[in-house]
């Protein structure tokens, strides 16, 4: 039992040295000005974000006029 004990332990200590050596880079990384890779991702976000804009926009625009449309449409027949 007591070997169990020290097993869970080690695992325990090397589990969180892992865990802080993962965070510690993430940060670093994220820190990091010159970094191409975070460069490029911002980029692409922005450029995603643009792009989901004019499409909500296209879509709302697209129901306003058929719904105009349709209102001149009966409008007409009356």
């Amino acid at each position: 039992m007591k070997k169990l004990v020290s097993v869970l332990k080690n695992a325990k200590t090397k589990t969180a040295a892992v865990a802080t050596a993962a965070l510690a880079s993430g940060s670093a990384m994220a820190a990091d000005p010159a970094n191409p890779v975070k460069d490029s991702l911002d980029a692409a976000i922005a450029a995603g974000q643009s792009n989901f804009t004019i499409v909500v926009v296209g879509a709302i625009g697209l129901a306003a006029i058929g719904f105009g449309m349709g209102m001149i449409i009966s409008a007409m027949r009356k």
